[in-house]
């Protein structure tokens, strides 16, 4: 089914966004672009504005409806507040770009009667001890695991699977609070960091349980699906991820592609994994380490990739994947992001001190070869942390074009040193 829009002269659709991330602001502006009604419904609304440079203009637009909500991450509340909105102006579509609100957007959908991933999916994907515990048994590569739902268990669950190892929070995303643990002192300085750890900002409360995991050595890469209404899976194309050192985990660059050697198996597992766990509708992003003995699963989440991805998929395809996440929402068949023969990838870089952003250039990379785009997150003026603990230091990012993701690799590496970014530092500190 395909639901036209004002512009072709027919009837505008009105769109539920739950929440979003920085870049998932461009869905929305393509979205209004298109003469959509879309309505943002968010816990912070003002979060998008110091993270977005399209968010100003997203929210002056007449089309847009922008609805504060302390109780967004109620998955009740939630879901009143949409059966009023529906009420008011029929909901088509509900959809998010937000890792945290999986679980809530598959709730309303399912509450209004619109497209949607399975709740009982989406939960499976969404927490990962959820997705470890129903994978158990099925022959799936996983890591070694314990799973606690109490912070005083974890100190045994740490010892039964012995050092080196992860633990995670089984609802964390952006790499945030994961952590390899060599030693005893890492644990206890693990345990006191987490239990100040309540909630991961805008309303999003912790849950407690946590993972425990073997430490895998391996390179991480993704596979990029898009699970189609009657539950097919479509396997799209693979992105590398390349990680600072220990002991966080921040991603540091992607590249979106096709062609590894073990691209056959990464599909045929991930197609496994999604049926097994129902998940059952929409973009999905799936992360596996490649070790020794071959791809074992990282984690997966119930939407499209975060980060710059969304955009070298663009580049490389010509399809908006921001955009065809809504149109699958709508009911529609979404045009499939493949990679192309451009390969496209980027960098991201952080400041090696704390300190406040005085100015970012990038003025001595625009001419070198497969240059693409660069983006500065924080503007003059801003307190910025040192790159060290998760994707959220991040404070800008490079994307380059190439023939292979070799050459892509190379080009953003080689750039990185041509950044200008200037900084006031308190050496006092």
């Amino acid at each position: 089914m395909r639901i036209d829009h004002e512009t072709s002269g027919v009837r505008t659709v009105h769109i539920l966004m739950i929440e979003c991330n920085p870049n998932g602001i461009a869905g929305i502006a393509n979205a209004l672009e298109l003469g959509h009604d879309v309505t943002l419904v968010s816990v912070d609304p003002d979060f998008y504005l110091g993270v977005s440079p399209l968010a100003e203009a997203a929210y002056a637009h007449p089309k847009c409806q922008v609805i504060k909500s302390e109780q967004a991450f109620s998955i009740e509340d939630l879901t009143a507040l949409a059966r009023n909105l529906h009420a008011e102006k029929p909901v088509h579509g509900v959809t998010t770009y937000s890792e945290y609100h999986t679980v809530h957007t598959a709730a309303v959908a399912e509450a209004l009667g619109l497209p949607g991933m399975s709740v009982e999916g989406a939960r499976n994907a969404r927490h990962k001890h959820l997705t470890r515990t129903t994978l158990d048994g099925t022959g799936v590569r996983q890591p070694r695991f314990a799973h606690v739902a109490d912070p005083a268990e974890v100190e045994a669950a740490v010892r039964e699977i012995g050092f080196p190892c992860v633990v995670k929070p089984s609802d964390g995303t952006a790499s945030l609070h994961v952590l390899h643990l060599k030693d005893e002192q890492d644990l206890r300085d693990y345990l006191a960091e987490l239990a100040d750890v309540v909630d991961y900002g805008r309303g999003v409360v912790r849950i407690p349980d946590i993972l425990i995991e073997e430490f895998v050595t391996g390179e991480l890469i993704s596979v990029e699906s898009c699970v189609l209404g009657n539950g097919e899976v479509v396997n799209l194309g693979l992105t590398d991820r390349p990680l600072s050192g220990f002991p966080h985990f921040i991603e540091m660059g992607a590249t979106y592609f096709s062609g590894h050697p073990l691209q056959d198996e990464l599909f045929a597992t991930t197609t496994r994994v999604l049926n097994e766990l129902g998940v059952d509708f929409g973009f999905i992003h799936t992360e596996y380490l490649l070790s020794a003995d071959g791809p074992v699963l990282c984690e997966v989440n119930g939407r499209l990739i975060g980060g710059i991805v969304p955009s070298l998929m663009q580049i490389t395809s010509g399809v908006d994947p921001y955009l065809e996440v809504i149109r699958q929402a709508l009911g529609e068949r979404p045009e499939l992001p493949f990679p192309g023969e451009t390969t496209a990838g980027g960098h991201w870089f952080g400041a090696p001190v704390a300190g406040t952003v005085d100015a970012i250039g990038f003025d001595a990379i625009e001419e070198l070869p497969g240059f693409h785009s660069a983006l500065a997150y924080k503007k003059p003026g801003t307190p910025v942390t040192r790159l060290s603990r998760s994707n959220f230091d991040w404070i800008g990012h490079i994307i380059f074009t190439g023939a292979d993701r070799a050459e892509v690799n190379k080009r953003c590496e080689a750039a990185l040193d041509g950044i200008d970014l200037r900084m006031k530092v308190d050496v006092a500190r």
